[in-house]
């Protein structure tokens, strides 16, 4: 399949900082670490994302801060999403079916277990047992963002930072 690509991008390595809301929990030392680093791998991708939705948690936005600017994305099509605050597959794949049309990409940040459920599920088998912090399932489909369902998509390829990393000398 060619045509328009989904990356979902599961968040960075968070803190369990004591007291902190789940919702309000940072990025640890190792996700600011992994940040650059995936943003540097990701900005050198084809398809580069057009549009990017992002849970509201903030160690999504975190995460959605390193995309959009390894895509040098404009605010305007970085979208805060409540509903993608720890998603089910089906609650995922809506937001996704409201990207807009003219967006030929578009990169989803959210959370486990729902992105791992959602790459399997769109994979048409089961790919993996658990998507990585920061790791990154890369989609292609040749329907339209309002039409798209669990079985129109193909699965391009999987990376994480550790991977990546062992690829890349370990640096």
């Amino acid at each position: 399949m060619s045509g328009q690509r989904l990356w979902l991008i599961r968040h960075a390595k968070s803190d369990w900082a004591q007291g902190a809301k789940d919702i309000d929990r940072p990025l640890n030392e190792r996700g600011r670490r992994d940040g650059p680093f995936m943003a540097e791998w990701l900005h050198g991708q084809p398809h580069a994302a057009t549009w990017l939705w992002t849970s509201t948690a903030l160690r999504a936005r975190e995460t959605a801060a390193y995309v959009a600017r390894a895509w040098e994305l404009d605010d305007k099509v970085v979208v805060q999403e409540p509903q993608l605050y720890l998603a089910s597959p089906t609650a995922a794949l809506e937001v996704i079916r409201g990207t807009p049309a003219d967006a030929t990409s578009v990169a989803v940040v959210f959370h486990n277990p729902g992105i791992t459920d959602l790459v399997n599920l769109l994979a048409g088998r089961q790919v993996l047992d658990n998507l990585p912090t920061f790791g990154i399932a890369e989609f292609s489909t040749s329907l339209p963002w309002a039409e798209v369902h669990y079985s129109s998509f193909e699965l391009e390829r999987v990376v994480s930072p550790k991977a990546l990393r062992l690829l890349d000398g370990g640096r």
